[in-house]
């Protein structure tokens, strides 16, 4: 009768329900603790895995994904400089100043988009050897173009050298640009290699929302007890406690989907972006390769048998990337790829006929003609790695992005703890005052 009295009216009804006043408190006081460490788990999961999702991002930004980019620039530089030379002697100008300024000015590129290169370089010893390799045959091909240069009077002798130098950048498996291309292949896996990192495995989110879900049954199945042993339908705290941990569990959920797929769209941007350097480097030996199967004047080889391989493997580029590039500006890249292709042909048929013209037809700067054309088809897919240069800086910025998560991650989890603190220990209090 002492505790009916003791207590207010609407709580001297559910009196007779109470458990005995030992077992209650040590009950509520278990429940609390629970609710404070999945709390502090679902804290700590979500911290450690956006942590870990944001360094491998981070790490693929800062070294993989400009390497690929790098190699793929040292690829077109060291294409067109080879075009320059080959075409240089073509048209006589290397007897006057050598392979000429444009020359140069890609050589100086190439080796400074190979020290970015180094710099970035992503696969560890290997990539460290074949950049200090091709460093060493640049400069053997470049001593070559020079002996070229000083034999320019003497044609048979300086086709020769430039010949054995175009050979030395262009053969399939050994040559310059070969490495350069493995090396990009190379790189462009360490990016995938980041990409499966474990922190943006599929798997994480259950292991990171795995305390929310023992957290929100606990508040429910607390929300119950106190109904039941206190005649309150519903604790406001708790009940502002269980929306927030829903809300934070939802939104790492929905910042880990995020930056999964930012990170593929930096990918895919990053594929564009490098298929267009390739794309340019393809033209330029394409180019080369008709140049200088007129400077060797060989009948018995067949008239630059690459450049249809060259062409083929620019139109699977381009229109590999023309879903998410500018519409536009594809098209007048194929259309230019068109042009580059008739011209090759008109090439071909003027050598076969022993046509003199043939010569200005590589190097004219006519639309009709491979110089011109060219050009074009250069100009064209240097405004596609533009835009995927665009997109793959707003993919990058998007990737590594946590959309307010790092601190409201601790300001929600503090928060979530002290309502369920402001829910439960004024109950524990109010068994005390029974006793």
């Amino acid at each position: 009768m002492a505790l009916t009295r003791s207590l207010p009216a609407g709580r001297a009804r559910s009196a007779g329900r109470l458990p005995g006043p030992r077992s209650t408190p040590a009950s509520l006081r278990l429940r609390l603790l629970a609710l404070l460490l999945c709390v502090a788990a679902l804290w700590a999961t979500m911290g450690l895995a956006t942590g870990g999702a944001h360094g491998a991002v981070s790490d693929a930004g800062a070294r993989a994904v400009p390497a690929v980019t790098d190699t793929a620039r040292v690829g077109y530089f060291l294409a067109d400089a080879d075009r320059v030379a080959v075409e240089s002697l073509l048209s006589g100008t290397m007897r006057l100043s050598g392979p000429g300024r444009q020359y140069q000015e890609d050589l100086k590129n190439a080796h400074q988009a190979l020290a970015q290169a180094a710099e970035h370089d992503a696969t560890g010893a290997g990539g460290s050897g074949t950049l200090q390799a091709v460093e060493g045959l640049l400069v053997d091909y470049a001593g070559l173009v020079e002996q070229a240069h000083a034999n320019a009077d003497q044609g048979v002798l300086a086709a020769a050298y430039l010949g054995y130098a175009s050979r030395l950048m262009q053969a399939p498996d050994t040559g310059i640009l070969a490495r350069v291309e493995q090396l990009r292949r190379d790189e462009r896996q360490a990016v995938d290699q980041r990409r499966q990192s474990r922190w943006l495995a599929p798997g994480v989110l259950l292991w990171v929302l795995a305390p929310a879900a023992p957290g929100l049954a606990l508040l429910v199945g607390t929300q119950r007890f106190l109904s039941r042993h206190f005649n309150r339908r519903l604790n406001p705290a708790l009940l502002a406690g269980s929306v927030l941990l829903a809300g934070l569990a939802g939104w790492g959920l929905l910042q880990a989907l995020h930056t999964d797929r930012a990170f593929g769209s930096a990918t895919t941007a990053l594929d564009e972006l490098s298929g267009a350097w390739q794309a340019r480097a393809l033209a330029a030996r394409a180019s080369a390769g008709d140049a200088l199967a007129l400077v060797e004047r060989d009948p018995a080889e067949p008239f630059a048998d690459g450049f249809v391989g060259y062409a083929d493997r620019i139109g699977d580029l381009v229109q590999g990337d023309s879903a998410a590039a500018d519409q536009d500006s594809t098209a007048q890249v194929i259309g230019s790829l068109e042009k580059f292709r008739a011209a090759d042909a008109e090439v071909e048929r003027q050598a076969a006929g022993q046509d003199p013209g043939a010569a200005a037809t590589v190097l004219g700067r006519g639309p009709a003609q491979l110089g011109g054309s060219g050009a074009a088809l250069d100009a064209g897919l240097s405004r596609l790695t533009v835009l995927a240069q665009q997109r793959l800086g707003a993919a990058r910025s998007a990737a590594g992005a946590d959309a307010g998560l790092g601190p409201g991650l601790p300001l929600l989890s503090v928060t979530v703890a002290g309502l369920c603190l402001l829910g439960l220990w004024p109950r524990i209090d109010e068994y005390r005052g029974v006793r």
